[in-house]
């Protein structure tokens, strides 16, 4: 199974917003919490037991969506009304084929820009 295929059935429903009120169209990616004894792709403090307390997940989406492209203006939002900043993305590629893309995001407020 290909990941488009694993995000379209498994992935929740996101959607990419920028400053200036464009929208891009629904589609599928993973979000899931990030939980690292090091700080090897976050910043901030963690617990003894690994959990961070600043809200910062994994993202992985589809190569439609190059969150690489984007700036610290754009959101992802999620089905829940959760909003997140893009801290890292990067292409995932093989060969010279983007097959998916890789972030590290982290839960935001209104009030962050």
């Amino acid at each position: 199974m290909n990941i488009t295929k694993m995000l379209n059935k498994y992935g929740r429903s996101v959607y990419l917003s920028g400053s200036d009120g464009w929208e891009s169209p629904v589609f599928r990616a993973f979000i899931q919490p990030l939980r690292y004894k090091t700080k090897l792709y976050l910043q901030g403090e963690h617990t003894p037991i690994g959990i961070n307390k600043n809200d910062v997940y994994l993202y992985i989406g589809p190569a439609t969506h190059d969150l690489t492209k984007l700036n610290e203006s754009h959101r992802i939002h999620d089905r829940d009304n959760n909003k997140y900043m893009i801290d890292r993305a990067e292409r995932i590629m093989v060969k010279d084929t983007i097959v998916y893309i890789w972030a590290v995001i982290r839960k935001t407020t209104e009030g962050d820009l």
